[in-house]
Formats: structure tokens, C-alpha cells, sequence
């Protein structure tokens, strides 16, 4: 098919395409407004050698990885959650929290979702603040040659929204609701299968057209 066959098709149902785009952008409005908001914040935790040689950098860049689970182990999770009065089980804490480390920067960065922002922030710093002193307990029998260092700095803030994203979502919606339309739009047009003009009867019966007999009004 031409191109402008499919330029014409999409001239024709114009209205379609626009209306399945506006449905799309409205649903996807309506579930981002129906859709509870979690806030996020964040807790950064650097980890920092007593000697900082190439050997013990490396060797530190695996333990930021191991520190990372420790952070989510169901021991530890229900420690914090004791201390902030949470009364919520490992398993719904590891849910909202999400750690990571940078090995590059020897950084690990906490992230805390909740639908409070200041329990967001809350979480965050007990769960950095927690995590250093319970590391500072375990450096107190290693020679001080050898001590790894966890820091926090900087308090977390209260957290910001980080979910629904409603303009995304939106967007998103429309495009969807533009791309079915298009689907739609192209599947209406070969599933019609009338004669309308001179081409459609060359297209389909394979015969030349003679001529052409007008309508006139009255």
C-alpha cells in the first residue's frame, strides 16, 4: 500500500486516533489519582578504608555488596523496626526499602518508600544511623590497620513523591490510547471492504474503469 493510502486512512478516522488517545490519557489520569503515593527518601552510608592502597579498595568494593543484604536481613530490618515502633515484619519492611551500593564511590545509597514522608525519612536515617554503630561494634576487635570505616553524613530529608507519576503516566496513555488507535483505525479500513471510487474498483475487480457516472443534486 502507498504511503498515501495510509496518509488517507489516517485523515479519515482522525476522530479515532484522537479519541482512543484522550480515553488512554484519562484512565491513565484517573489511575495515577486512585493510585497510593509513596514518598522517598534517601540515606547514603561511605564506607572508608583505614589504608586506602589499590588492595583494600577492592576488597571493600565486595563488602559494599555484603553490607547492602545485611541491610535488608530480617535480623537487622527487625531491629530498626523495634527502635522506630513500627510493629511491621521483615518481610513488609524489605518491600519498601531498597539498597544498593556504588562500588566506584564507595558509597551505599538507602532508599525508603513509604505513604508518609517523614516515616520515609525516619526509616531512612535509623536504618544508616543503626547500620554504622552496629559496623563500629564489629570493627572494635579488628587491628586498626585493617578497620573499614561506615559513616552516615548528611540526615535524610523528608521524603519526596516518588510514585504515582502522574504526568508519566498520563503521557504514557495517550501514547497507548495513539497507538491503538492507529491499530484500530487500519484494521476498520481493511475489513471494509465497499467500493467507494474508480481505485477501489481497479483494486479490487481488476478491471479498467470506463467512466463515470456523477451525482447531482435534485
Amino acid at each position: 500500500m502507498p504511503i498515501r493510502e495510509y496518509v488517507k486512512i489516517v485523515v479519515k478516522r482522525w476522530w479515532l486516533l484522537v479519541l482512543l488517545a484522550a480515553i488512554g490519557a484519562a484512565a491513565a489520569y484517573g489511575y495515577s489519582k486512585l493510585e497510593t503515593p509513596l514518598y522517598r527518601a534517601t540515606a547514603k552510608l561511605y564506607v572508608t578504608p583505614f589504608r586506602p592502597d589499590y588492595g583494600v579498595t577492592l576488597v571493600i568494593q565486595n563488602l559494599i555488596r555484603q553490607y547492602s543484604q545485611l541491610l535488608q536481613s530480617d535480623s537487622f530490618l527487625t531491629s530498626v523496626s523495634k527502635q522506630l515502633r513500627l510493629d511491621l515484619p521483615p518481610s513488609e519492611m524489605r518491600e519498601r526499602i531498597h539498597a544498593a551500593g556504588a562500588a566506584d564511590n564507595l558509597v551505599i545509597q538507602i532508599d525508603v518508600d513509604d505513604p508518609d514522608p517523614r516515616r520515609a525519612q525516619a526509616i531512612a536515617k535509623a536504618l544508616a544511623t543503626q547500620f554504622a554503630a552496629d559496623h563500629q561494634l564489629r570493627m572494635e576487635k579488628v587491628d586498626p590497620r585493617d578497620k573499614i570505616e561506615v559513616r552516615s553524613y548528611d540526615d535524610p530529608q523528608p521524603g519526596t513523591l516518588y510514585r504515582p507519576q502522574t504526568r508519566t503516566n498520563v503521557i504514557a496513555g495517550g501514547v497507548l490510547g495513539l497507538l491503538i488507535g492507529f491499530v484500530v483505525a487500519f484494521a476498520l479500513e481493511y475489513i471494509d471492504d465497499t467500493i467507494k471510487n474508480a481505485d477501489d474498483v481497479e483494486r479490487y475487480v481488476a478491471l479498467p474503469v470506463v467512466g463515470n457516472i456523477p451525482t447531482m443534486s435534485g
